[in-house]
């Protein structure tokens, strides 16, 4: 099994509409592939992770970065891990309006655990997308600790 956690920029057509359509191709794909992953969006910045047997993920993952729809992919993160971090999860999705909740699933899926590429991957996403807003908390994980299961 392997992860590969990813870095890019929404190409400017990707509106809603585009954003909604890309999320169910995705949940179908990668329910059928047995792949699971959690997508972030802020403005144009976009990071997602992705797991899976290593074959299937490394097929997708080369799909994705062909994909029209964003560009400047960036890998930040790929290494062979145990088990799924977020097994039930063949694409949950967070936007911008979203981040309290988008650091609440994460912590609770890992029983407040969140591995540390995940962590780092996830600080370094909020501090570019949001590199001029004010209140970004360097401690985000510890602001949203785990009250209970929730499926995605």
């Amino acid at each position: 099994m392997r992860r590969i956690i990813y870095r890019s920029l929404a190409s400017p057509d990707l509106d809603r509409a585009e954003m909604f359509r890309l999320l169910y191709q995705a949940r179908v794909a990668n329910e059928a592939k047995g792949l699971t992953g959690v997508l972030l969006r802020a403005d144009d910045h976009m990071l997602q992770l992705l797991e899976g047997e290593t074959w299937k993920l490394v097929a997708t993952f080369e799909t994705i970065r062909r994909d029209p729809r964003h560009r400047h992919v960036e890998v930040i993160d790929e290494r062979s891990i145990a088990q799924a971090t977020y097994p039930a999860c063949p694409m949950r999705y967070f936007d911008s309006l979203h981040i309290a909740e988008a650091l609440k699933f994460l912590n609770e899926q890992t029983q407040g655990h969140v591995p540390r590429p995940i962590e780092d991957a996830v600080r370094g996403f909020f501090a570019d997308a949001f590199a001029d807003a004010d209140g970004v908390s360097p401690l985000l994980f510890e602001a949203a600790r785990p009250s209970s299961a929730r499926p995605c």
